[in-house]
């Protein structure tokens, strides 16, 4: 049977790749997009820039999904703790049911008015 430290440190782990994946896609956007805007001011193609700008700006996205995986990596990582002191199946059900709650009602709640906003 596996501890949950080695449980955590799996789930890290195959986060990791798509972590990866996200930040190869931030760079290269931000790349292109400079070497667009820099090819533009050159040839003197203002519109060029524009598109150069557009690619800049994809890296938001991709940033924004490397800080979401960050912050579900942390929460992995502070389950751990509380984990590793519970004697019982039960108190550790207990626990990660409030932590759960705890941590995705916020998520679920802005899930809920997004939903709400989209449907007026």
């Amino acid at each position: 049977m596996r501890t949950v430290t080695e449980v955590i440190n799996q789930a890290i782990q195959e986060n990791k790749r798509p972590d990866y994946l996200l930040y190869a896609f931030a760079c290269i956007f931000v790349l292109t997009g400079e070497v667009l805007i820099g090819w533009s001011l050159y040839s003197r193609l203002p519109l060029m820039s524009v598109a150069g700008a557009a690619l800049n700006g994809l890296a938001w996205p991709a940033y924004n999904g490397i800080k979401k995986l960050r912050a579900e990596n942390l929460m992995l990582r502070m389950l751990e703790i509380p984990l590793s002191k519970t004697r019982t199946a039960e108190e550790a059900a207990k626990m990660l049911i409030e932590q759960f709650m705890h941590h995705f009602k916020a998520d679920a709640a802005e899930r809920g008015a997004v939903q709400r906003e989209s449907r007026k």
